[in-house]
């Protein structure tokens, strides 16, 4: 067998990493411990003691390794199953994992929860980490890792809840019960109050709103509807509550303001919604308010949901059952997990201006936010100048300009830097806060050093609407930033190929102003809850740098991100997502690697396909068995032709070609 040294060293690193510094190697450890391994040798007799090559215990759990220098040589299954029978177990990773890990539990450890089999094969760049699960009478196969950081302390217990017993996420159930006091909403509103579609979310937000008041109480909605006195109508009081929190705060300019009060002003005299109804004895405002109160609000304003869009869930919940406005207009909600990393991926810090240029319902400011509230520490004053210079967004429809308003405002944007109007038509100097000096001269205003983007997609269906692609939305949001600023969008992948003349023209544009860093290729399944499934990519772009002929792109298949499509539940969480996504922004920066599988480095050319499968190739040598294989298929092939009279075709010699391999 191969020298498994570097192997060792290679799954040392790994563990070094989630701070488990001294593992027990082969006969070490605790007299548990080997107890536990007795009669459980690898050999043929299997009467020695084992040893593997790793063991070690946390949280209550034993983890078992052993790794080969192979990946060839990472697992052996015998009719889908993990064999434990020799050979398979001292040849394999896993098969010998397993082995040792039912040893121990027919020999008894003093830990309950169960022993992890992890079978490594392969070395830093071209690796496979296989996982078995094995207890009293379990013995469970696990999805593949890229690392070992399921295994810290601070998550392994997620990792058994997700992968072993198969429970609920706790992010998948703070989600379900929001979903849920958004379908008790819509049937509510529907049912008592005949509220469209599209007029729930700006409900739900003027609400909101209201209840930020401190002068307001529900205790003040009395269902009072005498003649056409609207000004003690339940609404009234909402609307007003709403407009005098926004104005005593000064959040934002008048005419902002009278935007966002426009998208309210139909609850002041809607008689459905402000009458008392009989099956509430109550209105169904003041219904609506007492739940936003009791099971909504405290989501909106705790600190630690702060990157939670839960508006922007409210709207897409509310516009699936009707059909609404969304799907028509190209518009899907970014998942939290995506927002998240996208502002990783740009490394979003406390010192940046970010703009989104199609924000929608804000879900990637309100992300931004969190993740420069978490650089700026204890720093009040910057939170502060954070939240009233360094957000902008442009919106332009009413009914998400003022969900997204309301998002900022509730998040505790002190501005809400949230503009109602179009990425191609928004001023440029106005935006990036340019001012003209008295002798006519231009100072530079602040800029934006980041951009995040979620454009609307398939707009652009024909000659006159070229100008609405995805990729001229990305041109477009470049010109926002600063030299060196950086901008990260989720696009389809088509936007990526560049279908029609006018897009491969902006892609040639792109590369001779900006530099094209990285592209993402993500999981197909990613906007799932949205009612759509676009297969996406985020491209990272690098303002104002011509890109280089020589300078390599990062292609990353990211398809294996750790969410799944789980039945009646939608895109969830399978318990190695901080696992995957860490190793992702390492491999990203260098200090992982991982095989052309996973990621391509490739010069570009505006002609060529940005996204990982146009410049995939397999890197792997093959195994001498995999050769093996070739040849014989090879062989059999040309049996066949020439047992079917076809021989001439592949026979060089019977095509007028002589053995010099010229022709007569």
């Amino acid at each position: 067998m191969t020298n498994e040294k570097s192997t060792d060293q290679f799954v040392r690193d790994m563990l070094r990493d989630i701070d488990v510094l001294r593992p027990w190697e082969q006969d070490g450890g605790p007299a548990w411990k080997r107890d536990a391994l007795r009669g459980g040798s690898k050999s043929a007799s299997a009467l020695a003691e084992g040893k593997p090559e790793f063991v070690f215990e946390v949280d209550g759990f034993v983890v078992v390794i052993e790794d080969k220098r192979e990946v060839s040589r990472t697992r052996y299954l015998d009719g889908g199953e993990v064999t434990t029978a020799y050979p398979y177990r001292a040849d394999y990773a896993l098969n010998g994992a397993v082995h040792y890990a039912k040893t121990m539990i027919s020999n008894g450890i003093p830990h309950t929860k169960g022993i992890f089999a992890v079978g490594i094969g392969g070395d830093e760049i071209h690796h496979e980490i296989s996982v078995v699960y094995v207890n009293e009478g379990v013995v469970k196969q696990l999805d593949d890792l890229s690392n070992l950081d399921v295994f810290a302390t601070d998550q392994i217990s997620e990792y058994h809840s997700v992968q072993v017993l198969e429970r609920r996420p706790q992010s998948e159930a703070r989600l379900d019960d929001l979903r849920s006091v958004a379908r008790r909403l819509h049937e509510g509103m529907r049912n008592y109050g005949s509220v469209e579609n599209d007029r729930k979310a700006p409900l739900v937000s003027a609400i909101l709103l209201a209840l930020r008041n401190e002068f307001f109480s529900i205790e003040n909605l009395h269902a009072r509807t005498p003649g056409n006195n609207s000004q003690v109508w339940d609404g009234r009081i909402i609307y007003d509550a709403a407009e005098q929190f926004m104005r005593a705060e000064s959040l934002m300019p008048n005419q902002k303001i009278g935007t966002l009060l426009d998208q309210f002003a139909f609850i002041r005299n809607a008689p459905q919604l402000n009458r008392r109804h009989r099956d509430l004895d109550e209105s169904p405002l003041k219904w609506i308010a007492r739940i936003l109160k009791n099971d909504v609000l405290h989501v909106v304003v705790d600190p630690s949901m702060s990157a939670f869009d839960v508006l922007g869930n409210f709207y897409h919940e509310f516009i699936s059952y009707g059909g609404g406005d969304g799907a028509g207009l190209g518009i899907v909600l970014t998942p939290e997990h995506v927002t998240t990393l996208m502002t990783e991926l740009i490394d979003v810090s406390a010192s940046d201006y970010v703009l989104d240029p199609t924000a929608g319902t804000a879900s990637f400011l309100i992300a931004a936010m969190q993740r420069m509230f978490s650089d700026a520490g204890d720093d009040a004053h910057l939170k502060n100048v954070i939240r009233e210079h360094r957000l902008h967004g442009i919106e332009l429809q009413d009914k998400l300009f003022a969900i997204g308003t309301t998002n900022m405002i509730l998040r505790g944007d002190g501005r809400a830097n949230f503009r109602r109007d179009s990425i191609f038509e928004a001023p440029m100097s106005e935006m990036r806060g340019d001012r003209v000096l008295s002798d006519g001269s231009v100072e530079p205003g602040h800029g934006f050093t980041k951009v995040l983007l979620n454009p609307p997609y398939s707009q652009s269906k024909d000659k006159n609407t070229r100008h609405l692609s995805e990729i001229a939305f990305v041109e477009k949001a470049l010109e926002f930033l600063n030299p060196g600023g950086r901008l990260a969008a989720i696009v389809p992948q088509s936007a990526m190929v560049g279908k029609t003349k006018e897009d491969r023209a902006r892609k040639k544009s792109i590369l001779r102003h900006n530099t094209l860093e990285s592209v993402i290729t993500m999981n197909p399944m990613t906007f799932h809850n949205s009612g759509h499934t676009p297969h996406t990519v985020i491209v990272i772009l690098t303002a104002g740098r011509p890109h280089k002929a020589e300078s390599k792109v990062k292609f990353i298949n990211f398809e294996k991100d750790g969410w799944v499509v789980a039945q009646h539940r939608g895109l969830v969480a399978d318990g190695t997502v901080e696992a995957r996504r860490k190793h992702l922004l390492e491999v990203l920066s260098g200090d992982a690697q991982d095989d052309t599988s996973f990621i391509v480095r490739s010069e570009v050319t505006a002609d060529d396909e940005w996204q990982h499968s146009y410049f995939y190739f397999n890197d792997q040598p093959p195994t001498y068995e995999e050769l093996l294989d070739t040849v014989a298929d090879y062989v059999t092939w040309q049996v066949g032709m020439h047992s079917h009279g076809l021989g001439h075709l592949i026979d060089p010699l019977a095509n007028g070609t002589t053995k010099e391999g010229v022709e007569e």
